[in-house]
């Protein structure tokens, strides 16, 4: 019996001995593993700043881009009132010139007659 009862203490210290390995592995395993996911969390976090400031840059040439889009439309818009003055004149001009020719060549018949 006392063989058996030291035999059973063998055998619970070496079950002991095994667990504590275990457990020691599996501690270590957990302590590197969480040192793995906290080194992804932080190069996450850095990819979402990355992609924070890139679309804010976007954001802002979006705005850019509209603000000089209003800016060449209210040009075009100048320009295009600048012709029809233009074009105006142009057309007063010619007019006042065929009105002329006309009054010239009907006072001059008149006068030969």
């Amino acid at each position: 019996m006392v063989s058996d009862s030291i035999n059973s203490d063998t055998e619970t210290q070496a079950a002991i001995t095994s667990l504590n390995a275990y457990i020691s592995s599996t501690n270590s395993e957990i302590t590197t593993k969480t040192a793995e996911i906290n080194r992804k969390a932080a190069q996450i976090t850095e990819k979402q700043k990355q992609v924070y400031g890139q679309s804010q840059e976007i954001d802002d040439k979006i705005k850019l881009l509209d603000t000089r889009n209003k800016m060449l439309q209210l040009s075009i818009d100048q320009n295009s009132y600048k012709k029809k003055v233009i074009y105006s004149l142009l057309s007063v001009i010619i007019a006042l010139l065929a009105g002329m020719i006309f009054f010239y060549a009907f006072f001059s018949k008149k006068m030969t007659l």
